[in-house]
């Protein structure tokens, strides 16, 4: 399997528990990796295997998928909301989703068709959802996107670090950044209108 060579992955990997990367589900597991990979393969029809990339958010883990034609997607669990700064976090005490509410599965949602709509809509680089569930009982046994992988460095790494960013290309960051905040503030208005 090819590794991505065109961009890094920034992640805190600290207090990290295998049991998230594990391919199977048992009683102290969370995640059913297999579940997720088999419903890849379904959508593309083309088998794939988990790359050896991976990053954890706040409240998701997100993994890249190589499939056996080189295409490469992105999947992104959500997580069961924990304190990883104590000895909670331990993945045996049987912690899951149950604090998934009806309103996390619309936040989750409303975060799915905005994307949908900014990659249809405009020439942002937005990652095409192919497949989703915002419940946490399903096979993978939790929330799931299944996204198209672009890719490039995070535009807080690049407006971090300016020097970065190519003088010929300066103007052209600015523009897109411009144009972000500008089909954000519409979406943000209709939603609250």
């Amino acid at each position: 399997m090819p590794e991505f060579t065109k961009f890094r992955w920034q992640s805190n990997t600290s207090n990290i528990k295998d049991e998230y990367l594990t391919h199977s589900k048992s009683s102290t597991q969370i995640i059913c990796w297999g579940a997720l990979k088999d419903a890849a393969h379904k959508v593309r029809n083309v088998s794939c295997q988990f790359g050896q990339q991976y990053g954890f958010g706040a409240r998701h883990v997100v993994r890249e998928l190589v499939f056996d034609d080189d295409v490469n997607w992105i999947a992104r669990v959500n997580l069961p909301e924990m304190n990883l700064g104590t000895q909670e976090h331990n993945l045996s005490k049987g912690i899951g989703f149950s604090t998934w509410t009806g309103e996390s599965a619309a936040a989750l949602q409303s975060e799915i068709d905005t994307m949908s709509f900014i990659h249809e809509y405009t020439d942002i680089p937005v990652p095409q959802v192919f497949l989703y569930d915002t419940g946490a009982n399903n096979a993978v046994g939790a929330p799931y996107m299944l996204m198209e992988c672009i890719k490039g460095n995070p535009a807080l790494d690049v407006a971090a670090h300016p020097n970065k960013i190519p003088a010929q290309y300066h103007a052209k960051y600015i523009e897109a950044e411009a144009s972000i905040v500008v089909i954000t503030l519409l979406r943000l208005t209709l939603i609250y209108r």
